[in-house]
């Protein structure tokens, strides 16, 4: 039996937008944005793994907060997912008791 393959590290497309941003040194608009992703930063390749349209590059600029598999993911760039016991419940507070306060 053959190991299974490590899985890619996922980023926010927002942080993609953020290296073309960089680069261009404000935020970019559809078309300069596809350019970026089709030729940009001396790559040989496409950004996306194939050409992509300013119509294409309008829809990514709306949607930053969405989850991309990225082989160039940066440490601080990746997705990483937390288990509910890493998040503190020290200061959770309960909105069904607040209510229960304020109509008595």
């Amino acid at each position: 039996m053959s190991t299974p393959a490590p899985r890619l590290p996922k980023m926010m497309l927002g942080f993609v937008i953020r290296r073309c941003t960089v680069e261009l040194g404000r935020m970019p608009s559809a078309a300069e944005f596809a350019a970026w992703a089709n030729t940009g930063s001396g790559r040989d390749t496409h950004l996306f793994g194939r050409p992509i349209s300013e119509n294409e590059a309008r829809i990514i600029l709306r949607h930053q907060a969405r989850l991309v598999t990225a082989k160039s993911a940066a440490a601080d760039e990746q997705y990483v997912e937390l288990e509910p016991s890493a998040f503190p419940t020290a200061n959770v507070v309960s909105l069904a008791a607040v209510r229960a306060r304020r109509t008595r």
